[in-house]
């Protein structure tokens, strides 16, 4: 990992854009991140979206398959803007420190490509309609972030995971953006737990600050942007015309959280949020969806397999927990069958 560095970008995009994106992962999420630049494509949006490779794996990949729009970081790149942040590598696992850096990639990103508005994407992300409603969604705003928009019955509980969901973050380049940015990346490196505390919650518990201390901040209130296993109960799903709506709204994209490879199924995170899933979600978005993980899945080498979560009986414990719920939301139609 640490002998990739510096950044790439395919020489066939030349396209002046007003806005940018970026994501990291590593080769565990490939498919879900050639996937989620994939429907940005599909509909029309070719600004530039810059991945931080988390991984030698995913930087090789990417290199080769020389996507247009696409820049490759390496994480040293991030590291030399920011000398503070490899002294912090053995105080925080490896998750803590990829989320200290996702406030850093935004300002690098920023920083190479001045004058554009930079949107920080999770890669399980997957449009189902025009990109540019979300920043549209904006109006004059600098900052825009959405909320978790948690279903009733789990939002006491769910609370100290914050407010806003961090898979949608966008920041204009103008003076309210950039200082709310700075403010996001200090605080990351100051202090950047998976474990919640005192209202903080690794880089994505900050989010709670921004409306209160920040001006320009706007909360996009449409559904169907960051509809999510843990909203979707709230809202009436229907399709019409290729077109999947959320309560009347069209779903702009889908945050495809917990999506998961079991055997000939991929068991979605559905029933974890007591949230069965319908016919308009399960064929219109999900089934689509893992179409698209198979689609580069083929191309592109499997995942390494990662070690059993947890060890002694905690991890026996977890492990039996999630096979029974596997096994149940395939046996309830909250999966969906491998091509």
């Amino acid at each position: 990992m640490e002998s990739y560095s510096g950044a790439r970008r395919s020489s066939r995009y030349t396209r002046p854009v007003a806005s940018a994106y970026c994501t990291y992962f590593d080769s565990g999420y490939l498919s879900r991140g050639l996937t989620l630049i994939e429907s940005l494509r599909r509909h029309g949006d070719e600004s530039p979206v810059w991945i931080l490779a988390l991984d030698e794996e995913v930087a090789g990949r990417i290199d080769a398959l020389d996507l247009p729009g696409v820049r490759l970081v390496g994480i040293s790149a991030i590291e030399a803007m920011f000398p503070e942040l490899p002294g912090l590598k053995a105080q925080r696992t490896r998750m803590e420190y990829y989320f200290t850096m996702t406030p850093l990639l935004i300002q690098y990103v920023m920083a190479a490509a001045p004058g554009s508005d930079v949107a920080y994407l999770d890669a399980d992300l997957c449009y189902f309609a025009d990109p540019s409603l979300v920043w549209s969604a904006m109006g004059g705003g600098s900052i825009g972030i959405i909320e978790h928009r948690y279903q009733p019955a789990f939002a006491k509980r769910l609370a100290k995971y914050g407010t806003y969901n961090v898979g949608w973050v966008g920041f204009r380049d103008d003076a309210r953006g950039r200082a709310c940015l700075r403010w996001w990346g200090e605080r990351t490196v100051e202090w950047c737990s998976d474990t919640p505390s005192e209202g903080r919650y690794a880089d994505q518990g900050y989010l709670d600050w921004f409306p209160r201390d920040f001006e320009g901040v706007t909360v996009l209130p449409h559904v169907g942007m960051d509809a999510a296993p843990w909203n979707s109960a709230r809202y009436t799903w229907t399709s019409a015309d290729d077109r999947v709506a959320v309560d009347g709204e069209p779903l702009v994209f889908f945050h495809a959280h917990g999506v998961r490879r079991v055997g000939h199924w991929w068991v979605t995170a559905q029933l974890q949020y007591r949230a069965p899933m319908g016919r308009v979600l399960r064929d219109r978005v999900y089934e689509p969806y893992v179409r698209g993980l198979e689609r580069w899945e083929a191309r592109i080498p499997a995942p390494p397999r990662t070690a059993p979560r947890g060890t002694g009986l905690r991890g026996l414990a977890f492990r039996i927990t999630k096979t029974m719920l596997n096994a149940v939301s395939i046996l309830t139609g909250n999966a969906v069958r491998a091509a």
